[in-house]
Formats: structure tokens, sequence, C-alpha cells
């Protein structure tokens, strides 16, 4: 008789354990953004009948690591938007597949959380869209092309972020974005009217122009969010200035069609304190043996040799692919206050490491992929301004494994190689390593002091875990109410510190059952119900 009730007990608790209740919360933080109508998932879960249809799919993929995609190493670096999963969130997804996806009270689900449509940061100021659609040719060839879009802006205009939209998922390989001011490009499409864009196989065609003269906005791949600018950051776009936007069309034998857009996300000069700077890291003189692996150690460097790109290695080389000769200066000749980075190379790349050597010999990490894959790359940036002290040097180290019988060197065709790797940066001001990069995930007016707000696990047995971001300093009061509500838990706090928080809370004494988790910040109040098993 007492293992009869013992083993009622037991399948009560994993029941109960094992509902869409607790698998939402996942699902809806760490897939929904992707995998939306729209958005470049192949299937949609947004709700529970979406979620159960690949259930099984879905334990696979993520209990063998491949979803959701997050190339970095977790453990070297800390960077902001990290799409993997614990352990525990893991195993909560397997335990629900196999108990057979019941879906529990739909009352009791994670909200999914707010996604604007045509974008995937919130409602853009512009949109620059292709005047008609372009027609890809099925022959099986790489396809670059540069697409003008006037801004007809009459002053310097700051953008907290650009996104591009593919609109022909299938045909974009990537797409790089650059503003120019010269008119190069507009006189370039005018010369083939017939015909949308012009042709560029490498880079943007803008040969004889001072690279001063133009800025590198960003880049699009598959799965790689845009970058959003927060706080006093921005970026310029000159009075004046056309985007130029670089399409790369992959190779195919079937005829395509493709209308992208750009989604353009400004902020008022008045806001901008510190604008965001840019260096490309490049090496052109890339030499890959046939049947071989290798090592690439590089250097950024800092000689007088280009003022918007800086090659190394035996020459130099200027934006053209003009050899210059001259001596390599790796120190970095200012503090840095590192934003991001985007690691790039092509089909043989193997592994990535960037880290900087302060003058002291200490190493700071900055991002390690151990298993590169050129399907799933993106700009990273760390969850805090980096303090890079000056007189440091920032070194790379790239892997490369070619099993073809032919050398590779550098180039612009995905059979190819590439050392890329451009880096955004600030200089350094007294505070900025506690200064939080990250935002709400999307741009619309949300005015609140707290986001995204997760408790976890839930349902718990012996403790809940809660996280969520700070966008104000301020007395933090958390309390945690019974059914009959009464406080059961409680802490308080003066936060002073913006950014990630997280504190746990001990529930083994409480009693089974439902409970309400209440934030209060500045007299703003958030509510999360959570189930004590």
């Amino acid at each position: 008789m007492k293992k009869i009730i013992l083993f009622f007990i037991v399948s009560l608790g994993f029941s109960s354990a094992q509902t869409f209740e607790q698998v939402s919360e996942i699902i809806y933080n760490k897939c929904s953004s992707c995998h939306r109508p729209g958005e470049s998932g192949p299937m949609s879960f947004t709700n529970y009948t979406e979620v159960v249809s690949m259930g099984s799919m879905i334990e696979y993929v993520t209990q063998s690591g491949y979803m959701p995609p997050w190339p970095p190493d977790q453990e070297y670096s800390s960077l902001l938007d990290e799409r993997f999963l614990t352990d525990d969130e893991k195993q909560i997804i397997s335990d629900w597949v196999s108990n057979g996806m019941p879906q529990g009270d739909p009352i009791q689900e994670a909200e999914i959380p707010y996604f604007s449509e045509g974008s995937a940061i919130g409602e853009p100021d512009y949109v620059f869209e292709l005047e008609d659609e372009y027609f890809i040719e099925g022959n099986n060839l790489d396809d670059y092309r540069v697409f003008v879009f006037p801004t007809n802006f009459t002053e310097d205009t700051y953008i907290k972020s650009i996104e591009f939209r593919p609109d022909n998922r299938k045909a974009v390989h990537h797409a790089l974005m650059m503003a120019d001011v010269t008119g190069t490009g507009a006189m370039q499409d005018a010369e083939s009217p017939d015909v949308l864009g012009y042709e560029a196989f490498g880079g943007f065609n803008l040969e004889g122009v001072n690279p001063n003269e133009y800025v590198f906005l960003g880049g699009y791949a598959p799965g790689m969010n845009p970058i959003v600018w927060n706080g006093s950051l921005g970026m310029k776009i000159p009075a004046g200035a056309d985007i130029l936007c670089q399409i790369h069309y992959a190779p195919s034998s079937i005829d395509e069609w493709d209308r992208s857009s750009i989604n353009l996300f400004t902020k008022p000069a008045s806001e901008v304190e510190r604008e965001v700077l840019m260096k490309m890291w490049l090496r052109l003189d890339l030499d890959i043996p046939a049947n071989s692996q290798t090592t690439v150690e590089a250097c950024l460097n800092f000689s007088d040799i280009n003022p918007f790109l800086d090659f190394f290695g035996p020459n130099q080389f200027d934006f053209f692919g003009n050899v210059v000769m001259g001596e390599q200066n790796c120190e970095l000749p200012e503090s840095w206050s590192l934003l991001g980075i985007l690691p790039h190379s092509h089909l043989m790349g193997n592994s990535w490491e960037v880290y900087a050597e302060t003058p002291s010999g200490e190493n700071i990490p900055i991002i390690k992929i151990p298993d590169w894959d050129f399907d799933w790359q993106g700009f990273y940036y760390p969850e805090y301004m980096q303090y890079i002290p000056e007189g440091s040097r920032i070194e790379a180290v790239a892997k490369y494994d070619n099993t073809n019988d032919f050398d590779m060197s550098w180039g612009e065709l995905t059979t190819d190689e590439m050392f890329f790797c451009p880096i955004y940066y600030v200089p350094y001001q007294e505070g900025d390593e506690n200064i939080y990069l990250g935002s709400t995930n999307n741009l619309s007016s949300y005015d609140g002091y707290i986001e995204d707000l997760t408790v976890f696990p839930s349902p718990a047995s012996d403790y809940i875990e809660i996280n969520f971001s700070l966008l104000s300093k301020g007395e933090l009061k958390i309390k945690i109410y019974d059914t009959l509500g009464r406080e059961v838990l409680g802490s308080s706090k003066s936060l002073t510190k913006l950014g990630l928080f997280s504190d746990r809370f001990n529930i083994d004494n409480l009693e089974a059952g439902k409970y309400l988790l209440e934030i209060t910040l500045n007299d703003e109040k958030i509510q999360k119900s959570f189930i004590k098993i």
C-alpha cells in the first residue's frame, strides 16, 4: 500500500512539473524571437499548439546543442543576448516531451515578449526599401550588388540602430551598409539606369574616395541581431549622405527576386555625447596551403597607413589592395571602451579567439568561438563596456582547416577565405566599465525601470532565481505573497548600479501551491506568479 501511495505522489509531482507552463518560459524567451512569422526561423513557436507539434524535434536540437545557436564560449567572456540553454532548461524540455507534452493551465503560461512587425527590435523612424524587385539570375554565380538609398538628411543624423531586413531570405547571403557623402555610389548607380544598383564584387567600388568620407554602419548575416546603441552612445550619418547597401546573393540555379529594406532608428543629437567609432581589421595576405590546418595570429595594427582600415603581415595593404610598406605598431594609442566585435571567416574557418594583452602582461578575454560555423555568425558585444588600457595589444588567433587540394587565400567569394573583424569602440572614460550596454528587446517607447523579468524554475521546489534588467537606480523591494495575500518572504536593498540583476530566494520552507512575486522600484510594480511543488 505504501508503494502505491508513494508512486501516486511521485507521479503527481512529476506531472505537475512537466507542463507547458514551465516550458513556455524557456521557448518564448530563448526561441520565439527568431521562430515567429517573418523572422529567420523556418517554423513558428508562439503558442502551445505550434510548440507541441515540433516537440520531439525541439528536444533533439536543444539536447544536441544545435539550437539555440550560440557559437561563443560562454565561459570565456560574458556577452549580451546569449541564447544558450542551461542544463536545467534542456532537462525541463526533455522531461516535458517524455511526459507526453501536456499543456497544463493555459492561464499560467508565460507571456510571450512583445515583438514589432517588420522588425526584430521595434518601430523604425525611417524605412528605406528597394524601389522595385531586383532580379537574381539563376546562373550558379555569386552576385554582389550595391543599392543606393538617398537619406536626404539636411543635417548630421545620429542613429541608435540600423537593421537590414532581407526579403528573400533564401537568396540573401549577407549584407553590408555604409554611408557615402561623396555621391560616388549614386553616380555608379546612375550609369546603369535600367538595372537596380551596380555591381561591386569587392567592397563598394569607391576607388579614389578617401575612406574618411564614408562610414561603415553595420551588416547582416542569418541569425545576427542588429546593434543597438543605448544611452549617450550614437553613430553618425553625415548630412547629405547616401546609404550604400552591398548585398551578396548566393549562387543558385533558380531565378530569384528580392526587395530587401533597411530600418533606421535615430536619436536627437542632444542625446549623443559619445560617437561610436569603428576600426576594421583584415588580413589580405591570407595564405592557407592545401590539405593543411593553418593558424593565423595577428595584432590590431595602428601604423599610420590608412585611417579607415588596418592590415598586417609582411606587407601592409590599403583599402584598394595596394601594398604599403611600413612597420607595425600594435600598441593601443589611447584607452578604449570596447563595444562590439565581429570575427568573420568563411567555410574553412575553424575557430576564433580575440583578447587584449595589457602593458603589465594581463590578458583580457574578449571573445572565443571554439567551433566556427559559417551559417551562425553575428556581431557580439559585451554586457558592459570593456576597458582596454592604453598601450595594450589586441591579438587575434584564427584557425582554418583546408581539406582541399588547392591553396586558399583572401577573397570575397564564399569559396575563398577571410580574416575580417570590425571592432566598435569609444575612447575610455572613468566608470565606463560600469555602463550596461543592454536594454529592452525592442525600441518601442517603454519607460519602465525593470525589464525582462524571469523567475526560474517554475514549478520550483527549494529555490527560485530572479533575473531582470535594471534601468534605474533606487530602492528595490521584493516580496512574495501566498494566495491569501499574506507576505511570506521579502527583502529590500538600495541599488546604485544599472544592468543585469539576479537574486535567489530559498523557498524550501514554503508549502506547495501558487505564489505571487512582486518587485517594486521607484513606485513601479511588476508581478509574476510561480508554483512551489
